[in-house]
């Protein structure tokens, strides 16, 4: 079905003779050719630098004469090139009757126009002169004449360059500034050629679908071919990452798409994109990607500073990056390793290096923030309408409260103080500031004190601490911009930031957010604005796409997950079925445990005694989930008494990745003795992890995994009352639930693997929670001791 569908449109493909042009604008082509120099020359720029240049562009232009003629579109396409190549843009203004012809590039700066000469930016010149060619050019002009100003916006006055060129001059400069993008174009064009060949004569990379694998496919497929989004729950075990890439590569080749977003959550996420796509290598594919990694964990010289008096990977960047550019030839898969390699080889900065591979690959794997977050989501892909990419959200599952927490903004009493205390004896205008934003939260934790409340709920924006935020940040932006290096400059610049992020969240506010002031210890007090509902904040990111799949295995209930992703839109969505023997898998619900808050204490020495029957029917390796590390602790204690310590692993709060490593390398198929993992549900051990045949034999999920009560779960279950009356269970039945099924889905990770799985809590037999069970958990059964366990287990066991 997916084969007839592809060769169906490689058939109307075939019967298109026109070929799309590729454009590039003036500034792109330019910068491309002519940009040097470090990675951050200007240092700190305003919040609202763009939008003061804009304003300022808009006062020069409307200050000009009548005839002055403003934003002039000029177009020029280049010959012999396949597919046609053009070069647009746009002259800021034009004096097209005066003899010769006038154009005006505008610049914006905050330096002292003092400090402005004629050449103090060569690529002003050099866009000004392609403006120049480009309008001669279509109006046979034998010269014309180049005003470049410069406008002050402290100051508002202006200085103007004046140049001017013969046709001939123009002609030349264009030539040599196009001919090297030419160059690059034309390699460029030959790889896309090889690529699509490639991916024509690309079969599926294995020997055969796994059951339901092929539907997944066509289910993509589809998507993208009709521009739509869509669904897809896939249990562990179907291969949803090669179900969902190969019929993205299929679109690619056929020119459904541009580029494929592959947007994961975790690392693991995204070293199983990289497996498919280099399986896929594999069978002669030829398809270029990059992993993008953040910053902070890929930079050479920690902590970040991208200062080029500092760093030398950012001195010089944009003069060495041609060179490593040139090495896009040598490799496909430009991973973390690659991409560090060749950044130490050329002494570039490995981040802003993938960032610029971007540009060139077919496929970017990277976290949901580069497409989501309005703070770093990647501007030079997504600023300039909706373009032919895909998204494929692996793990969406994760995306909701991802996304809340982008769209969220907070800020707290004890930073406001301590920094107030640090800048009072340096900045005393701007320590004033802080003591105005601080008297503020006093004043809200005052009130809270005084109703004898955690926290006071806002439904309105708090217009008397944004105004003082807003006063703060100017007056931040007017001492940041000197750059001055001193001892506690990023104190406040990371403050800075937070202030704006909080404005920009300001913004948003509507009727899906809310705002509250929660108290914190002693003496501290929280400020948050707080997203409720994630969709419409979604809404606009994934305009960015042509096409969007969301994909898990745990995308249940699934209407819950298109209500908070969304919104009210249907979009078509399909549920698999998990391809392995039911039979491979004995599933237990104790259901005579109550794991609830109240009645915890009772329950830890039952579970314990339970975990220890579990183990004693087989040895093996397995892993215990717990709904907090304060239960977990409680039943480790009782566990000591029962089991040899060094048969215990525990979970660590703030574990890095390396311990988190160290901490699934003991999960040896060779172990001769059985080891037992404790780990709390939803955190680095609860997904994306990958234990097959004897690594993992077993599972134990203590409770129905309900988030810990707090403000926030019972702000969203207000929230959801009100608009779907559903709000216990969209705040915490839902995402409680959906860490279980993420747990037990490490048990069988292939069709050769047998395992166990025993679910303690007695909610788990109520009809609220069994309507939420996947169709391959129908075969569970009910234990209510720890007999009951044991013979079950036995006879299961004893079955190999």
């Amino acid at each position: 079905m997916l084969e007839s569908q592809i060769n169906m449109d490689i058939d109307t493909a075939s019967q298109i003779d026109v070929v799309p042009p590729h454009s590039i604008s003036v500034r792109s082509l330019v910068e491309f050719v002519m940009q040097s120099g470090d990675i951050t020359p200007g240092g700190f720029q305003r919040r609202d630098r763009a939008q003061l240049g804009t304003q300022g562009h808009k006062r020069v232009q409307r200050s000009r004469p009548d005839g002055y003629e403003t934003e002039v579109e000029v177009i020029c396409q280049i010959e012999d090139t396949e597919p046609p190549l053009v070069v647009r843009g746009r002259i800021d203004g034009l004096y097209a009757s005066h003899e010769p012809v006038i154009i005006e590039e505008i610049k914006t700066t905050t330096l002292s126009l003092e400090l402005v000469n004629e050449n103090h930016n060569p690529l002003h010149w050099a866009q000004a002169q392609c403006y120049a060619y480009m309008y001669a050019r279509q109006h046979h002009l034998s010269d014309i004449r180049i005003h470049l100003t410069y406008y002050q916006l402290d100051s508002h006055e202006e200085k103007t360059f004046e140049r001017q060129f013969s046709w001939e001059d123009l002609e030349i400069f264009f030539s040599n500034l196009i001919t090297p993008y030419l160059d690059w174009f034309r390699k460029v064009q030959a790889w896309q050629i090889r690529r699509d060949q490639s991916i024509e004569q690309l079969n599926f990379p294995y020997e055969e679908y796994r059951p339901g694998q092929r539907d997944m496919a066509v289910a993509v497929y589809k998507t993208i071919r009709e521009k739509n989004r869509s669904y897809i729950q896939s249990p562990t075990g179907v291969g949803k990452t090669i179900g969902t890439l190969f019929p993205s590569v299929k679109a690619l080749g056929l020119g459904l798409a541009e580029k494929i977003f592959y947007l994961t959550a975790k690392t693991s996420g995204r070293l199983v994109a990289e497996k498919a796509l280099e399986d896929m290598r594999q069978s002669n594919l030829y398809l270029r990607s990059v992993t993008l990694t953040a910053k902070e964990k890929i930079c050479f010289c920690p902590p970040v500073n991208c200062d080029p008096d500092v760093c030398i990977f950012a001195r010089g960047y944009f003069d060495k990056v041609k060179l490593a550019l040139e090495e896009l030839d040598q490799h496909q898969a430009f991973t973390r390793p690659v991409i560090e390699e060749l950044a130490r080889k050329y002494e570039i900065c490995p981040f802003e290096f993938s960032l610029d591979l971007a540009l060139w690959v077919d496929c970017i794997i990277c976290d949901y923030n580069y497409v989501f977050d309005p703070r770093v989501y990647l501007h030079r892909f997504f600023d300039f309408g909706i373009e032919p990419y895909i998204f494929l959200v692996d793990e969406a599952h994760n995306l909701p409260d991802r996304a809340r927490a982008m769209y969220s903004a907070e800020l707290d009493k004890g930073t406001v103080l301590q920094l107030q205390r640090t800048l009072k004896p340096h900045v005393p205008a701007l320590a004033k500031k802080l003591s105005e934003i601080n008297k503020i939260l006093l004043e809200k934790r005052k009130a809270c004190e005084q109703e004898g409340k955690e926290a006071l709920i806002e439904h309105e924006l708090p217009e008397t601490l944004l105004k003082a935020i807003r006063e703060f940040n100017h007056k931040a932006e007017d001492w940041l911009v000197l750059n001055q290096p001193v001892e506690f400059r990023q104190e406040l610049l990371e403050f800075y930031f937070l202030c704006s992020n909080y404005l920009r969240t300001a913004e948003y506010f509507d009727t899906f957010y809310i705002s509250y002031f929660e108290r914190r210890g002693q003496s501290d007090l929280r400020a948050k604005l707080f997203c409720l509902d994630p969709a419409p904040m979604l809404a606009v990111p994934l305009e960015r796409s042509q096409s969007t799949v969301f994909f898990s295995a745990t995308l249940l209930p699934m209407d819950y997950f298109m209500k908070l992703l969304t919104g009210a839109a249907e979009h078509p969505k399909r549920i698999f079925q998990s391809p392995f023997p039911q039979e491979n898998v004995c599933l237990l619900i104790h259901n005579k445990i109550s794991t609830k808050y109240v009645q915890r204490a009772d329950s830890y020495d039952s579970i314990a005694e339970t975990i220890s029957t579990v183990l004693g029917t087989r040895a093996g390796n397995y892993l215990v989930y717990f709904p907090s590390y304060v239960y977990l602790n409680e039943v480790v204690e009782r566990l000591k008494e029962r089991l040899p310590e060094r048969q215990l692993l525990i979970q660590e709060r703030g574990m890095t990745e390396e311990a988190r490593d160290v901490f699934l390398a003991r999960f040896s198929s060779t172990n001769e003795e059985t080891l037992v993992g404790l780990a709390v549900m939803g955190g680095i051990f609860g997904e994306g992890i990958d234990l097959v045949g004897e690594r993992l034999i077993g599972v134990v999920v203590v409770g129905v995994g309900i988030p810990q009560l707090g403000l926030e779960r019972d702000l969203i279950k207000e929230y959801f009352d009100r608009d779907l009356g559903s709000g216990f269970a969209y705040a915490y039945q839902y995402p409680g639930f959906n860490r279980v099924l993420q747990a037990t889905g490490r048990v069988i990770r292939t069709d050769t693997d047998q395992g166990i799985i025993v679910l303690i809590d007695e909610r788990f037999t109520q009809s609220h929670y069994r309507q939420l069970f996947p169709l391959h958990w129908r075969g569970y059964q009910v234990v209510q001791n720890t007999s009951e366990v044991k013979g079950k287990l036995t006879r299961f066991w004893g079955r190999k």
